[in-house]
């Protein structure tokens, strides 16, 4: 069995904006004509296009079979956390979206899996949403690195962690808005090339340090593109940690390298030997296969890429699909 992991999906239409909301950046989708493709805005400003792809459930199922993928767990797109618009309006737009991805998952006869969106800039409602994506029958959490500046291992989050082990929901953490682009050279691109693995290593460094799992030991993290550039400063925290351990060992108990193994990470690397690094320090059994598809810097064909790690077939087997369905309770 595959499970695609990691791969996104935007609704095929987004709700009216309440006439009392003045909210700039609300999202729209307008259409073509032949129904081939729509076009994204944020308020008036085009955002971009979008093949049918990302909302039509029986080409998704066509492409996943043409693919050889049994299942796909699908996540808005990491620019519709909402979290920068007003509290009511991100509430609205989050909770359509997952009621959006449940559709989805309904009409896919059990060939997708859906994880739902929180409005964490709004404490009020957070907690709320959790218990609904549950009811929903959605797979888990998708959340980004950092709230408005605010990480997304800091306390103020602890209710929705704490609301998401209690209902078994995996958490699963992509970078968003990388800070620091005033000193990131060159195209706009590279913000996302450098920025996006650059967030993602930040949350998960935050989760260790503040030892997460201590208070929710119950609870699944998964990081998004490999949990970005932790495989290349882990030893330099080992380091730090068992150098001063007044000043580490304190929050942290356990040895990060060891720590580190406690979390799941997606397999969207784009390189056998990056990959094979991580399965060496993390663990096979932590890893998940994914695409980060239908985006055009995705992952393509899963199988033939986890196999050139050279890791034995059984290992491959259960990065390809075994883990996932131990992870969510997948059955083939």
């Amino acid at each position: 069995m595959i499970v695609d992991f990691h791969n996104h999906f935007i609704p095929a239409a987004f709700p009216e904006k309440p006439a009392e909301l003045t909210e700039p950046a609300w999202p729209s989708l307008r259409h073509a004509a032949d129904g081939s493709a729509a076009t994204m805005f944020v308020g008036e400003a085009k955002f971009r296009d979008f093949e049918t792809l990302y909302w039509d459930v029986d080409r998704r199922i066509a492409a996943m079979d043409a693919a050889g993928t049994d299942v796909q767990v699908i996540c808005p797109l990491p620019e519709l956390l909402s979290y920068w618009l007003a509290p009511q309006a991100g509430a609205i737009l989050t909770d359509a979206m997952n009621v959006s991805c449940a559709d989805m998952v309904a009409r896919s006869d059990g060939r997708l899996r859906g994880l739902g969106i929180v409005a964490l800039q709004d404490v009020g409602h957070m907690v709320a949403q959790v218990a609904a994506i549950a009811k929903l029958g959605l797979s888990g959490i998708f959340v980004g690195s950092h709230v408005n500046g605010t990480s997304i291992a800091a306390e103020a989050f602890y209710p929705v962690l704490a609301e998401a082990e209690r209902h078994g929901l995996p958490l699963f953490v992509h970078g968003i808005k990388p800070g620091g682009l005033e000193r990131i050279e060159g195209p706009p691109l590279m913000a996302a090339v450098v920025g996006i693995p650059y967030e993602g290593t930040t949350a998960l460094a935050g989760f260790m340090a503040t030892d997460i799992f201590a208070r929710f030991p119950r609870l699944d993290i998964v990081f998004a593109h490999g949990g970005g550039m932790i495989g290349s400063v882990i030893d330099r925290m080992e380091l730090v940690w068992r150098k001063f351990p007044a000043a580490m060992q304190g929050a942290l108990t356990v040895p990060p390298t060891q720590y580190a193994r406690r979390f799941w990470y997606d397999t969207v690397v784009f390189s056998p030997e990056n990959l094979r690094y991580i399965a060496d320090r993390f663990g096979t059994d932590r890893l998940l296969a994914g695409t980060d598809g239908p985006t055009e810097i995705g992952q393509t064909d899963l199988p033939n890429f986890i196999f050139a790690t050279g890791l034995p077939q059984a290992e491959c087997d259960a990065i390809l699909g075994g883990n996932a369905a131990r992870l969510l309770g997948l059955t083939r």
